[in-house]
């Protein structure tokens, strides 16, 4: 039986759809996180205690029905897509074309305890290639809740906006900041670095020229789905390293067969942070 038939490359018309509908669906989705505020959240771990160390995967109800929102809008436009969510991973479905990558709130042990920083994140594959995204953000470049948005080969968009480019108005600053997890940063260069808690909206403000880069060691496909389009769109750079490389490479795609296993190092960063962050 000769090869399949290759998928012919994303139209300039799916690219556009498939983000707007992206960047309408976070957008409802934080939305509804910020509603869920007013009332109380119900907290569960997906991990167990070690010793006399306490669980650190939290999953509220609000992450649940958060997915299930997007997931319902998602394939009710897209009935032939698959749909891979962190809360309901075991029922990824491969095969299809379209591969939406979802975390419903990433940074739930920031949502969980009350500190703004956390977000809700969609990224579309058409294949192995990520082709669009969005990210919400409660906390974002203009100090309010917002969305932001983008189609492989595009600009880098905020709530339905082009996004400028994000300009130093800081008088006199001469450290940038980098985010990279407790344990894995350096005081090296001309950076600080934190430890914020959102690997997605992490990679967002790095593609906004907020955050110089971030880091992460070990993410999964729904971390950093989004990022994977809006950092790129803005400008700057996504790169990972395959388990027992010894070279860092540019993430431009991501095997279907491995997207529930798939955990690799990332770094995100404009070009010189970037550098410097693969040494």
């Amino acid at each position: 039986m000769p090869d399949a038939a290759p998928e012919p490359p994303t139209s300039p018309e799916e690219l556009t759809d498939l983000e707007q509908t992206a960047y309408s669906v976070a957008a409802e989705a934080g939305a509804a996180i910020l509603d869920a505020l007013g009332r109380e959240i119900f907290v569960s771990y997906k991990d167990k205690p070690a010793g006399e160390r306490a669980p650190i995967d939290p999953v509220s109800d609000v992450d649940r029905a958060t997915e299930e929102l997007i997931r319902n809008r998602i394939l009710t436009r897209y009935p032939d897509h698959a749909f891979l969510g962190e809360e309901t991973v075991d029922t990824f479905l491969p095969g299809a074309r379209f591969t939406w990558a979802v975390d419903p709130i990433d940074g739930t042990q920031n949502f969980v305890n009350g500190l703004p920083f956390y977000s809700c994140s969609i990224g579309v594959f058409d294949g192995p290639t990520p082709v669009a995204a969005a990210v919400w953000g409660v906390a974002t470049h203009r100090g309010t809740p917002g969305v932001y948005h983008a189609h492989r080969g595009g600009a880098l968009n905020f709530d339905g906006e082009p996004m400028p480019q994000h300009g130093d108005s800081s008088n006199g600053r001469m450290r940038q900041i980098v985010a990279t997890p407790m344990g894995n940063s350096r005081r090296a260069g001309g950076w600080d670095y934190r430890s914020l808690g959102s690997t997605a909206l992490e990679g967002a403000l790095v593609a906004a020229g907020v955050l110089a880069g971030a880091r992460n060691p070990d993410p999964h496909v729904w971390d950093i789905a989004a990022s994977a389009v809006l950092v790129p769109a803005g400008g700057h750079e996504i790169w990972t390293k395959a388990k027992g490389a010894a070279a860092w490479e540019p993430l431009a795609a991501i095997d279907p067969t491995a997207f529930v296993s798939w955990r690799q190092p990332v770094i995100v960063a404009n070009e010189a942070t970037a550098t410097e962050l693969r040494k």
